[in-house]
């Protein structure tokens, strides 16, 4: 075991999937979401971590799923938090959002609701399964709206939809939204089986020419973009400020699984969970001596990955982990990067930014 000094950072934000259930079964899902984990958290349990998370200085935790809302004590767990000063924001696929769920959000002072939007109506239908989806993804926008609860907008952008981005935004500034985040699909869980939905080099650098041609959108349009963290790097198509420094996961943030588990992110699979929430208090877990290793002290990348010898390595550490994971099956690897793109030496054969032998 190598000794290390005592990490000093704290989760700042948690996300947090409530349960696996799903109302839907998205054909992009990177959890593969739909029936509840074997043996998720009680309510108990789950308000003795709730409890745990001001020492921790946590300031905002994330509900997300599967879907959220179909966890029936959800108002207890967000009510807790509310108790303790810390903030709860909730992401949806708008389908069980009525005029009760409503009425909850704003009497629990939710701080933010995130509303899945995946294309127009054809597209959106198709990648989540269900004829209507989008119908209810609008109705459930305009009606947090009414209600003076500002959503944003989460579209999970994909080769079935880049080519769509304009039109997407056209409605949601004509339905007076905000803010929309952008995150560029993992190659993770159900995803992997509809080729159609990954995104290539050239997809990727649409995705990118998109965002930087409106930059400055929200003076003419009013709808903000907000690109997700596996959008970049150092160039001029990503903005960030401040740049990116590497995944924040187990560094300022962290992810709790359904059943307990700890985990830099949620997005990344099982088996790289930090610990157990039932066996082991948050404090432990968070300042063991080797957490976290990957992200808090992460090691150059291996010859065989795509940022090796990479001149922004030592800013970067490799990228997004999930996509990382996902688009080469190692981590500080993450193909999706503009910078790599840009430069000419970053696709395969086939257009995909991948890795000879890895997972693509």
């Amino acid at each position: 075991m190598t000794d290390h000094p005592r990490f000093e950072g704290f989760p700042i934000i948690v996300g947090w999937e409530l349960t696996l259930a799903c109302n839907l079964r998205c054909r992009h899902c990177g959890s593969s979401a739909g029936v509840p984990r074997e043996s998720e958290l009680t309510t108990r349990e789950a308000l003795e971590i709730c409890d745990q998370l001001p020492e921790l200085l946590v300031q905002e935790v994330n509900f997300t799923g599967g879907e959220p809302l179909l966890r029936k004590d959800w108002p207890k767990l967000a009510d807790r938090l509310r108790s303790l000063g810390i903030a709860v924001k909730i992401l949806t696929n708008g389908l069980a959002v009525d005029q009760d769920v409503i009425r909850k959000i704003s009497d629990l002072g939710v701080a933010g609701v995130g509303v899945s939007l995946d294309g127009i109506a054809a597209t959106h239908d198709w990648i989540r399964n269900r004829e209507g989806a989008f119908d209810s993804a609008v109705t459930a926008i305009e009606a947090l709206m009414e209600a003076e609860i500002p959503p944003t907008v989460i579209t999970t952008v994909n080769g079935m939809n880049v080519g769509e981005l304009p039109q997407v935004l056209e409605l949601l500034d004509l339905l007076g939204v905000e803010r929309w985040q952008v995150q560029p699909i993992f190659p993770l869980g159900r995803s992997r089986e509809t080729a159609k939905l990954q995104l290539s080099a050239e997809f990727y650098l649409q995705f990118g020419r998109f965002v930087a041609g409106r930059r400055n959108g929200a003076k003419t349009t009013g709808v903000r973009l907000l690109p997700g963290d596996s959008f970049g790097y150092f160039t001029d198509l990503d903005d960030r400020a401040p740049p990116w420094r590497g995944c924040p996961g187990g560094v300022f943030s962290c992810g709790i699984t359904s059943d307990g588990r700890l985990k830099a992110c949620l997005s990344l699979p099982d088996e790289l969970a930090e610990g157990d929430l039932r066996s082991n208090d948050l404090w432990s877990l968070w300042f063991a001596p080797n957490a976290f290793e990957n992200t808090r002290r992460p090691q150059p990348a291996p010859p065989e990955s795509p940022c090796h010898g990479c001149d922004r390595e030592a800013d970067c550490h490799g990228g997004c982990s999930a996509m990382s994971w996902g688009s080469t099956g190692m981590l500080h690897s993450d193909s999706f990067c503009f910078h790599r793109l840009t430069e000419g030496n970053g696709s395969t054969s086939d257009g995909r930014p991948g890795v000879e032998g890895h997972r693509v």
